[in-house]
């Protein structure tokens, strides 16, 4: 057995409540220092405001007979306080899940059912799909919450559950203490990763989990002092990449971080020279607008010194036009998935790699195994990448045979990356066992999308791939489609109808072919690597 481990020494990890851990204030940060600023409205919180506002919310919470265990959903785009939401239930032993902004009624639904979720806090914009979804599962009107100071169609602010700002700390609820095993053991977040088998499945991670991730990045951070950095947050708070850089390191860290509610590329290329940005947190798409779109020439980027990819592989080409563009930026990618809190691989900025995912993060062991042999692949050959450490999930919500599926009888993750590694243990992403497809950081399951297809009448048989856009640097999902007899269906018919059952980033980018039947083993898997040939002596996809 080959076991890789980081070059970096292992790091003290405390069992406690992931709340007490986040308000340790390692830096000495003040209360007063500005640890988070809304970057349209210029809204700021202190540190210490954090704290005040994350206690009384719990306090809120606890108000209304939310207990040690509960569940509460966020479904919102990105909040300047979506950390203290977030923190409040934790605080109290009960657990957050955090809601795609772009998500149906229906898909609202499934995660609201799945988690047991028994509160919402929501974005006015995103009412109507929050209460249409909580009907569906039986959750009380009056149980969801919104962002913001104003009252809408009857329900409140979430703020107007918090007992007065100057309650003395000895009316607040008080702090859950979790110490050891209840650390390693009790659920905080609720994180959902779509899965092959076409529903999303919720990634359980404990606090231990989750302070286990900002201990074990800490240390390989870019050459700054943490109370110089301004860091800006746009990915999305939902996605476990925000949710871990921004809404739990930042804060930890006392960092001062910029949160940018949606991305556009005006507001986002503003912010950064408005608010003197140094550290930016993407994903690939984002990192290619920089190098290639021309609005970008007309900011001042100067102060950007550290730019850091994730969710999705992005190429030795494009980090490197990244650098020539931009000679100040030091650039590192990392790798992880929600199943690992979500980080197992980051580069380091003083010794950039381009094209790899990085080396192994403190407190971890990590394994490449030869899928075909189950023997270790050596160096040079492609192995799945496996995982054991503290960051590693308790397991999927609700969902037995798919935890033992993934995580070994050993504490061994399965990944489903394959990986090559090279004399200086950097890893390379060379291919992926799951069916996946990333588009734009985001996982698409190509079951749920085949599942919707062959809903419709007109549809016989359907499967699903992902396709690359070079332009978008992404994937995209492209469909397969058998007509049943006597259909009249178009490439249009095809996308609008999948358009309408799913979030925006699941839509047929790829677009769609029409064949005579889907390609399957003799035991019914459909054989994608023969579509992808189909693919190629087919014309084009129009992308």
């Amino acid at each position: 057995m080959t076991v890789y481990t980081s070059p970096v020494p292992d790091q003290v990890i405390p069992a406690i409540n992931a709340y007490s851990f986040v308000v340790s204030n390692p830096n000495g940060t003040l209360e007063s220092y500005p640890i988070l600023v809304d970057a349209l409205t210029k809204r700021t919180i202190t540190f210490g405001e954090w704290k005040n506002i994350t206690r009384r919310w719990a306090t809120g919470l606890a108000s209304i007979g939310f207990n040690r265990g509960d569940v509460c959903a966020l479904f919102s785009f990105n909040q300047v306080d979506y950390s203290a939401t977030m923190f409040g239930p934790i605080l109290l032993g009960g657990i957050t899940t955090t809601v795609n902004s772009a998500y149906t009624a229906d898909e609202l639904a499934y995660q609201l059912q799945d988690s047991g979720a028994s509160v919402i806090v929501t974005h006015p914009e995103l009412l109507p799909i929050a209460l249409e979804g909580a009907r569906k599962v039986g959750l009380p009107a009056s149980k969801i919450f919104l962002y913001g100071d104003k009252e809408v169609g009857g329900h409140r602010p979430y703020s107007a559950l918090m007992p007065p700002v100057d309650t003395p700390e000895s009316q607040l609820a008080p702090i859950v203490p979790l110490n050891g095993q209840a650390a390693i053991d009790t659920t905080c977040l609720i994180c959902y990763s779509s899965g092959t088998t076409g529903r999303s499945k919720g990634v359980e991670l404990t606090h231990l989990n989750f302070i286990s991730n900002t201990c074990q990045v800490t240390p390989l951070e870019g050459d700054i002092s943490f109370r110089e950095n301004v860091v800006l947050a746009v990915l999305p708070m939902y996605h476990i990449y925000g949710i871990q850089l921004h809404l739990m390191y930042g804060v930890y860290n006392g960092v001062k971080t910029v949160v940018l509610q949606k991305f556009n590329p005006v507001d986002f290329l503003q912010t950064i020279q408005d608010y003197k940005i140094k550290s930016l947190n993407l994903v690939p798409p984002q990192i290619l607008m920089l190098v290639k779109a021309p609005i970008v020439d007309k900011y001042d980027l100067s102060h950007v010194r550290f730019v850091m990819s994730g969710a999705a592989p992005c190429s030795s080409d494009l980090s490197q036009a990244l650098m020539a563009k931009f000679p100040n930026v030091l650039f590192r990618q990392g790798y992880g998935m929600s199943e690992m809190s979500p980080a197992s691989h980051v580069g380091l900025y003083h010794l950039p790699v381009h094209g790899s995912i990085g080396r192994v993060m403190p407190n971890q062991e990590v394994r490449l195994v030869d899928p075909e042999t189950g023997k270790d692949a050596v160096r040079g050959e492609r192995g799945e990448i496996w995982v054991r450490g503290p960051n590693v999930m308790k397991g999927y919500r609700n969902n037995v045979q798919a935890t033992i599926d993934t995580i070994d009888s050993e504490g061994w993750l399965h990944t489903g990356d394959i990986a090559v590694v090279d004399a200086e243990e950097n890893f390379f992403i060379v291919d992926r066992l799951k069916e996946l497809i990333k588009y734009k950081g985001f996982q698409v399951a190509p079951a749920e999308l085949e599942a919707i297809l062959l809903a419709n009448p007109s549809v016989m048989d359907a499967a699903v791939i992902g396709v690359e856009n070079k332009e978008q640097a992404t994937e995209v999902p492209l469909a397969f489609v058998v007509k049943a007899p006597g259909a009249s269906l178009t490439e249009k018919d095809v996308q609008e109808y999948v358009a309408s059952k799913v979030a925006a980033h699941k839509k047929l980018r790829g677009g769609v072919r029409f064949i005579e039947a889907i390609p399957k083993s003799a035991a019914g898997k459909i054989l994608r690597k023969d579509l992808r040939v189909l693919l190629q002596e087919a014309p084009k996809a129009k992308l």
